[in-house]
């Protein structure tokens, strides 16, 4: 598939001002994540409370995407997004009234946190079906991946930043700029014009529940989704581990100190920028199945990789080198996997299910990072933090061999492909 790269968005206005909306709403999402913590431990000096504000932040969004993205697949889009949008500039804007006068609360931020997070389960899966819309089929991949790897540059530059937008303006002024993000989202999109899709009768008219079972039907019928389901899952669920142990990997397996943090984390998201912008180039360079092994392959450095490190290296400056070169092929690698599920998924499903598709893939596929977490935090309770990376690179292992076998991605895959 010869692609003619990014250039070509700069006449497709809609897109374009679909994208800059995208970008100042993580900007914001970014800013707020870290704004939040410092606000809620402030406030309340408990970890208890910044733990479980942190984990309802993310709850309501994988909890309820699966029910709603059948309500969004029927509603208007660009109405959708517009209306998330003021409703988390309302709720942040209640918070900046409340640093200012004095009042606010751990309860208080627990609602808005609720509010919040319900809104961007609505956003979340109309955004993603609005593609649709804005693009024609041949301009999926290169459109997805521009998204992608510009949604991880600025969410890379949100946190990078945070800290220095909170040192100038304080908490109050980094929560108004974050007030502001949402507004001018929810005006750029206003100014979206979208193809209309045509819906039949038994779509706008359909009993919710019917509607609901459709989508998973949907799922469970289609191999290739079921398999795009797997890879999303898999690769979720995978990462899980790595930043649940990242602090005893660094003391432990690299001998290294805090700023190996700093490389880690700096390291991976590198590579996920640089591996969503190149997404395009890639895909003409090599097959599906090849870029399906390749973000595996990657899956299994990534827990090897440290383990072999810290046994043959001492230095420290050459310990960082070797660790940010890792890092960023690593995070390349699964970013251009994560880029061909985002791709893959919306070319596959009609667009009257492509809402609560990709809200039942994201619930589902989400769900596996607590579950991995949870059984980590068994694991380290029995044995070594080697040994569990140990064990995260033999289940990769397996994976590859297995899911991402030619055999697999036939059956899967290629013969659905065949089908339409």
């Amino acid at each position: 598939m010869k692609n003619s790269g990014y250039r070509e968005f700069t006449k497709n206005k809609n897109f374009l001002l679909y994208l800059t909306a995208n970008i100042i709403n993580r900007f914001g999402d970014s800013l707020d994540s870290i704004a939040f913590t410092w606000i809620i431990y402030t406030i309340t000096g408990s970890a208890f409370w910044s733990a479980l504000i942190f984990g309802l932040n993310r709850l309501p969004t994988i909890l309820l995407q699966p029910f709603l993205g059948v309500l969004v697949d029927k509603l208007n889009k660009k109405k959708i997004l517009i209306i998330s949008d003021v409703i988390r500039g309302i709720c942040v804007s209640i918070i900046a009234i409340g640093i200012f006068q004095g009042w606010l609360n751990e309860y208080h931020l627990l609602l808005s946190t609720i509010f919040i997070s319900t809104a961007e389960a609505f956003r979340m899966p109309a955004a993603a079906s609005m593609l649709p819309s804005l693009l024609e089929k041949d301009k999926y991949e290169s459109g997805i991946s521009l998204n992608n790897g510009l949604m991880r540059t600025i969410e890379f530059s949100g946190l990078a930043s945070a800290g220095v937008i909170i040192g100038l303006f304080g908490i109050l002024g980094a929560v108004l700029i974050d007030v502001v993000t949402f507004f001018v989202c929810a005006i750029l999109m206003s100014f979206v014009k979208v193809r209309n899709v045509t819906l039949t009768d038994e779509e706008l008219n359909g009993n919710y529940i019917q509607r609901l079972k459709d989508g998973f039907s949907l799922i469970k019928g289609n191999k290739l989704i079921v398999y795009l389901l797997i890879l999303a899952t898999f690769m979720n669920g995978i990462y899980a581990p790595l930043n649940a142990l990242e602090a005893p990997l660094v003391k432990e397996i690299l001998h290294s100190g805090e700023i190996m943090l700093s490389v880690i984390g700096l390291s991976l998201t590198l590579g996920g920028v640089l591996g969503s912008f190149l997404y395009p180039k890639v895909r003409n360079k090599i097959s599906e199945l090849q870029l399906i092994k390749l973000g595996a392959f990657a899956l299994i450095i990534m827990y090897l990789g440290p383990l072999i490190l810290g046994r043959i290296i001492t230095n420290d400056k050459v310990m960082y080198l070797a660790v940010l070169i890792l890092g960023s092929f690593c995070g390349g690698c699964v970013a251009l996997l994560y880029t061909y599920v985002g791709v893959l998924t919306i070319q596959s499903v009609k667009s009257e299910y492509l809402g609560r598709v990709n809200s039942i893939i994201y619930a589902l596929s989400s769900a596996s990072i607590p579950l991995a977490s949870f059984l980590v935090s068994g694991a380290v309770m029995i044995m070594s933090t080697e040994l569990v990376l140990m064990g995260c690179a033999i289940v990769s292992i397996i994976f590859f061999f297995t899911a991402c076998s030619k055999r697999v991605y036939l059956k899967m895959v290629k013969s659905k492909k065949l089908e339409d």
